[in-house]
């Protein structure tokens, strides 16, 4: 398989949601915004600007941005959302809807793009596992967080 791995952080995925886009100062229409369909489908907004879903409840989420010529492997993922996305100016920002500054902005050739959003272990986060309650905050590190592959 051929990629180029671009960047990761911990991204709080706020009201549910990721954002990829090639303008921080984009805004979407109500036409292109969640609707029924569009949370059936799990994804939102216009090919410069997706909003793609999330389920876990604390919203906390490692994401890694791969450049790759294949798609994941169907094998190893519990979903797997494929959104077209495209950047005129070769900026791609992967964020919060909350965000001001994106954790994740690279550069890439403009253009347009299949952005797979792959995801396993859905809803399942420290407090569904029982490590979080009134008595204990143990939020992990971003080190720990990168590593554990048993939440969302």
């Amino acid at each position: 398989m051929v990629y180029s791995y671009l960047g990761s952080a911990r991204i709080f995925a706020s009201h549910y949601q990721l954002v990829i886009c090639d303008d921080l100062n984009k805004f979407i229409n109500d036409n292109d915004n969640w609707n029924d369909d569009k949370v059936a489908r799990g994804f939102a907004g216009m090919p410069s600007f997706r909003m793609v879903g999330t389920e876990a409840d604390l919203n906390d989420h490692w994401v890694e941005l791969v450049l790759s010529q294949t798609p994941p492997n169907i094998e190893e993922w519990q979903r797997i959302t494929c959104v077209d996305f495209s950047t005129q100016n070769g900026n791609v920002y992967i964020m919060s809807v909350v965000d001001s500054e994106p954790p994740i902005a690279v550069k890439v050739e403009p253009g347009k793009y299949s952005a797979y959003f792959a995801a396993q272990n859905l809803g399942i986060d420290q407090l569904s596992l029982g490590e979080l309650s009134d008595d204990t905050n143990a939020e992990l590190s971003d080190k720990k967080l990168a590593t554990r592959k048993d939440i969302e």
